[in-house]
């Protein structure tokens, strides 16, 4: 094994490397909503008070004694957010760390593609969870499944860009609110290519899908992951009102749209007008959406619908993203429609992106440091890890200027 020296010269030679430039550049590439999310880096505390008004004083009348009468208090509440954890960790095995002994530039040579694909994959799962609910769920057992076999037909085929050969799946028969099963599956293929409505076996698994007691209509998670992760659009603009529920302590109930956002079916609309009327609607409430994410297959429908009206514009100068846009003009004016591959189809989210806030203790996604050390050696294995980590949660100070689109199939 290495020497403490060798080790800290390795410490310092990943300090350098992964300045917090290179890790956003690994974070950020091919997710714009989570590059173009406000961020706060200062989120200390058990939790982080975000106000939201959404009612304004009573005391107005035409005449004078009426309006001090009625007179009142602004109705004013605060979202508390708390933070939800994301870990990762590389490993660079022993022999990787002798043949590279005293040689700064062998050591990241070989290390570097696994210390990078494990920052990107901290990245990749909190850019899917900003879409998310707040559950966990990256999909569903189709009820078209032989839940007897290791193949999996998933109940929204595009969500098998959700998985990746070797994950750890836990299953659990409600979303949210219950528990796990009590063994694990593991996928060991993944075709990517069924992805449209009406495709099967999209996973296979290395065991039957009933091992665990598993069955139709179960929901799957990253193992770890139930009920843990960051809570996203979905949670925030959810397809229906909200229930009385405490939402980060808020009672949305009382007031479903500036509460909990505007909602827009869209489904018997074109495309176009279910994005219009949502820009309307959110205009109406007082908010000024600037921006429109949608998946890559809505993007091109809508791309075909405008045809010659097709305002395009390539964001690569100043976008980690380099993402492709569209402009959208709405009742408030215009709107970027942003394609992004984390985003589920038949939904838009049409967003004042000021209102939003990516908050995390320190960068979104960082390299642990313990002790002032990045590089540590393995206390069980023969090799030496490196760690990442992630504590952060989305708010949004103004829901009602922000509205969810169910687009036509």
């Amino acid at each position: 094994m290495a020497s403490a020296t060798t080790l800290s010269n390795w410490d310092a030679a990943l300090k350098q490397y992964y300045r917090n430039k290179a890790v956003d550049d690994l974070v950020y590439k091919s997710h714009p909503l989570m590059e173009l999310l406000p961020k706060d880096t200062k989120f200390r505390g058990r939790n982080m008070p975000i106000p939201i008004i959404y009612g304004r004083g009573q005391g107005v009348s035409s005449t004078f004694s009426t309006a001090q009468t009625n007179a009142s208090a602004s109705k004013i509440d605060d979202f508390l957010l708390t933070r939800v954890s994301k870990y990762g960790v590389a490993t660079i095995s022993g022999e990787a760390v002798a043949a590279s002994e005293g040689d700064r530039y062998a050591f990241l040579s070989a290390s570097t593609t696994e210390i990078d694909n494990i920052i990107k994959s901290v990245g990749d799962s909190i850019a899917k969870g900003l879409y998310g609910d707040g559950s966990g769920a990256i999909g569903q057992i189709a009820s078209t499944t032989t839940i007897g076999s290791t193949s999996c037909d998933l109940e929204d085929p595009s969500t098998v860009f959700n998985f990746e050969v070797g994950m750890k799946l836990d299953l659990a028969a409600s979303k949210t609110g219950g528990s796990v099963r009590s063994n694990q599956t593991t996928i060991t293929a993944v075709d990517r290519s069924k992805f449209k409505p009406g495709d099967t076996d999209q996973l296979t698994a290395s065991a039957n899908w009933n091992a665990n007691s598993g069955a139709t209509g179960d929901y799957l998670y990253q193992e770890g992951d139930y009920d843990a992760v960051i809570t996203g659009l979905d949670a925030w603009l959810p397809s229906s009102s909200p229930s009385s529920a405490a939402f980060f302590g808020v009672d949305r109930s009382v007031d479903p749209t500036r509460l909990g956002g505007q909602r827009y079916d869209g489904s018997s609309d074109t495309i176009i007008e279910a994005l219009i009327e949502g820009m309307a609607i959110t205009a109406r409430e007082g908010g000024h959406p600037d921006h429109i994410f949608l998946s890559f297959a809505e993007f091109v429908k809508l791309e075909k619908a405008l045809g010659a009206q097709v305002k395009r514009e390539v964001k690569r100068s100043d976008s980690l993203s380099g993402y492709d846009s569209l402009d959208l003009i709405g009742p408030s004016g215009k709107a970027k429609v942003i394609p992004d591959k984390d985003c589920a189809d038949g939904v838009a989210y049409i967003l004042e992106i000021g209102t939003w806030t990516l908050a995390s203790i320190g960068e979104v996604v960082q390299l642990t440091q313990l002790d002032g050390n990045r590089v540590l050696r393995q206390a069980s294995d023969d090799g030496i890890e490196v760690r990442v980590h992630s504590y952060s949660q989305l708010g949004c100070s103004a829901p009602g200027w922000n509205c969810r689109v169910t687009l036509p199939s």
